[in-house]
């Protein structure tokens, strides 16, 4: 038994105009994300990380 369920657009009381601009708000939201992770020198936080956690291994291992 196949139960497919869909609704138009014009049932959803979406537009042309509210669809064209969800669609270029969605685009812009990808490219900001994609550009501001590729800003964030992921190498430079991965070494502060393990720094920190080294540092914190050896306080704990100091504290024994």
């Amino acid at each position: 038994m196949n139960l497919y369920f869909a609704l138009s657009m014009s049932e959803m009381g979406l537009s042309p105009l509210i669809i064209t601009v969800i669609i270029i708000s969605a685009l812009l939201f990808i490219v900001g994300f994609v550009k501001s992770s590729q800003e964030n020198e992921y190498k430079k936080l991965m070494d502060s990380f393990i720094n920190t956690k080294e540092e914190d291994d050896l306080d704990s291992n100091i504290g024994n």
